[in-house]
Parts: C-alpha cells; sequence; structure tokens
C-alpha cells in the first residue's frame, strides 16, 4: 500500500531505523535526517527561526515550495495534530530523501509532490494558510503565485540566499501590498574541535523574510 501523499507507481522507499524525539520542543539533530551529496538539511538553529516566523496553526494547511532533504517540513508537520504540509520538490534524488526521511519519523501528514514552481503548484491543495518558500534565485512569477492562492490574513516565509532574491522578495511584497513585512539575516556559528583547537565555524548566512497578506 501507498503510504498517503506519495506515488503508487514509485517504488518503496527503502526504511531506516525509525527515529523518536520526546520533546515538545522544534530543533531536531541535524543529524537524525538522512542526506546525500548536495543534500544537506536546513540547520537545526535556522529551523527554528523560520518556524517562528511561520507561526503555523495546529489546522494549518502549509505549502512547502522547494522541499529539499524534508528537514523542515517535518519540524512542521509534527507540529500539527490536525493540519497538514504539502511540499513540491522538482529534483528526483532530493525527493527520494523526502520520502526516506518522512518514512523514518512515521510523519503522516507530510505529502511530497513532485514539480517545479509556478507550473505545478495546481497539483497542491488551494487556499494555504501558511506558506513557506525556499529559493536560491530571484522569486518572479514563483512569488505572484504563491501570494496569490495564500488566504487573506495567511503568512508566507521566504528564505534565500541570494540577495537578488532578498531584493526581488521585499519589492515585489512592497508592491502587493503586504503587511508586517520583516526581514532577518540568520548567520549560524557552531563550535568544532580539531585536536585541542575548537574554533566557530559559519554555515551559509540566510536571508529570512516574512509577511501576511
Amino acid at each position: 500500500m501507498a503510504h498517503p501523499g506519495t506515488d503508487p507507481e514509485r517504488p518503496e522507499p527503502l526504511r531506516a531505523d525509525p527515529y523518536h524525539w520526546d520533546f515538545v520542543t522544534p530543533g531536531l539533530p541535524d543529524s537524525a535526517f538522512e542526506d546525500a551529496p548536495g543534500f544537506s538539511p536546513t540547520p537545526m538553529e535556522l529551523r527554528v527561526m523560520l518556524l517562528a516566523h511561520l507561526r503555523p496553526r495546529g489546522d494549518s494547511l502549509v505549502w512547502d515550495v522547494g522541499g529539499g532533504t524534508g528537514a523542515l517540513a517535518l519540524e512542521i508537520a509534527r507540529l500539527l495534530p490536525s493540519g497538514a504540509v504539502h511540499t513540491l520538490e522538482r529534483d528526483p534524488e532530493a525527493i527520494e530523501l523526502l520520502e526516506q526521511n518522512r518514512c523514518r519519523f512515521g510523519i503522516t501528514n507530510l505529502h511530497i509532490h513532485a514539480g517545479q514552481a509556478p507550473d505545478d503548484l495546481a497539483r497542491l491543495p488551494p487556499h494555504p494558510d501558511r506558506v513557506l518558500l525556499e529559493v536560491g534565485r530571484p522569486l518572479g512569477d514563483v512569488l505572484l503565485a504563491v501570494w496569490h492562492a495564500l488566504q487573506p490574513a495567511g503568512r508566507l516565509v521566504i528564505s534565500t540566499v541570494s540577495l537578488e532574491g532578498l531584493v526581488d522578495a521585499t519589492d515585489t511584497l512592497g508592491q502587493l501590498g503586504a503587511r508586517d513585512v520583516q526581514v532577518v539575516q540568520a548567520t549560524v556559528h557552531r563550535m568544532q574541535r580539531r585536536g585541542s583547537q575548537a574554533k566557530l565555524a559559519a554555515a551559509e548566512p540566510l536571508f529570512v523574510i516574512a509577511a501576511e497578506r
């Protein structure tokens, strides 16, 4: 039997050992997620910040556009007792990782859709009240499409590492009359040890843009 949100024609992914997280706080360890060369989970500290800006409700319908390894989508889904997360991802390898991670955590309210925005957004259920948009380039038509799909008073959170994406997002949100626009640049430094030496290593900075329709 196919799992909810999966393609019934796609082979069943290999199952990793179930992962148990007994704490009510978000912030699953990075090591809990399956990864692959070129695909690593969003660092835990940044996931927590993105969740704080998204502000999902227990019954939210969340779009995650550009799911990657699924780390953030899984963080969201496990906090929604009566809601659901629908993620759209175009890369087959990332989709495989999403499937593996979803099965490992036993998450049934995360639904994975193959495709890319804006052309395949119609595959997602309409009228989300929360949208997470993860991009590495200027947003253009993608931002317009998700904004018009978003429910009134819904929240949009954009994450990007590019200055072009930041400028494009803030300019477009201004033209759309978005409310409560917030912009944060987040950088995570973690201590690493090499022998007797300890140093702080920085992850790639991330721009977080949050707005309410």
